[in-house]
């Protein structure tokens, strides 16, 4: 009797986190907003994706359905829009027989993304705030490479972007352009920006109306907004090397 005590204390101890077994249902949702969202369902065996898995976007529509277990894609929203391909040494607008897509409810990468950013200290104090623009390329295996920096208003800003962006799984479903897999271009956009409590209603209002906009599909936007700042005027210093390569997650 006393056994079997001490084991039912160990696990109200544990908690959730305690799974009996080898498999576990998960579904990822995101706990910020009301209602929430599920990005995911499937089965983790050992740390493994197995059977079938099902991905999300932001209103909740089946984007992917995978099958893991024989490394098919059981089912793919139908994408008819342009996207930037490589062809003939140039990178064009086109439509491509098979969209490139992430491996994954791309909407929670995103939103991983956009939770996981923190504004830098330094750029607070400097009063720095505007958008850091990377551009990736999806290559052919369906792996990142190419990673460049387009645009930043300052160097901290486009550390604290990159160190949560190399963190992503890097998997993604290469576009298919006349029978063959072709490397695709995608953008990060993260837009940094100081609010102070006057500010906050209408910034918030503008924000909204900004994001109902249509977006290019090979666009990712995030905002990363520090609340409650006084700011006062100052020349902001220009953008640190725009066009500078980074090293490609592993």
């Amino acid at each position: 009797m006393r056994q079997s005590l001490f084991l039912l204390l160990l696990v109200l101890l544990a908690g959730p986190q305690l799974v009996f077994g080898q498999k576990k249902e998960r579904k990822s949702s995101n706990t910020d907003s009301a209602p929430a969202v599920t990005y995911e369902k499937g089965t983790l065996t050992d740390g493994r994706h197995t059977g079938i898995w099902e991905y999300y976007d932001q209103q909740g529509e089946l984007t992917l359905r995978m099958n893991y277990d024989s490394s098919r894609i059981a089912y793919s929203r139908p994408d008819t829009a342009r996207y930037l391909l490589y062809l003939n040494n140039d990178w064009q607008l086109v439509r491509p027989s098979r969209a490139p897509q992430y491996m994954g409810s791309r909407a929670k990468r995103t939103a991983d993304i956009g939770k996981s950013i923190r504004y830098p200290v330094a750029a607070l104090q400097q009063g720095q705030q505007g958008e850091v623009v990377i551009s990736y390329v999806v290559n052919e295996q369906g792996k990142t490479q190419d990673y460049q920096v387009v645009t930043t208003p300052s160097k901290e800003c486009t550390e604290a972007v990159w160190a949560v962006l190399k963190q992503q799984p890097d998997r993604w479903i290469p576009a298919v352009y006349q029978g063959q897999p072709t490397r695709a271009q995608f953008l990060l956009r993260v837009n940094f920006a100081m609010v102070n409590q006057q500010e906050a209603a209408a910034y918030q209002a503008r924000v909204q109306q900004q994001d109902q906009r249509p977006q290019a599909p090979y666009i990712d936007q995030v905002r990363v907004t520090a609340y409650g700042v006084e700011r006062t005027a100052q020349t902001l210093p220009a953008p640190s090397r725009p066009g500078q390569r980074a090293q490609m997650p592993r």
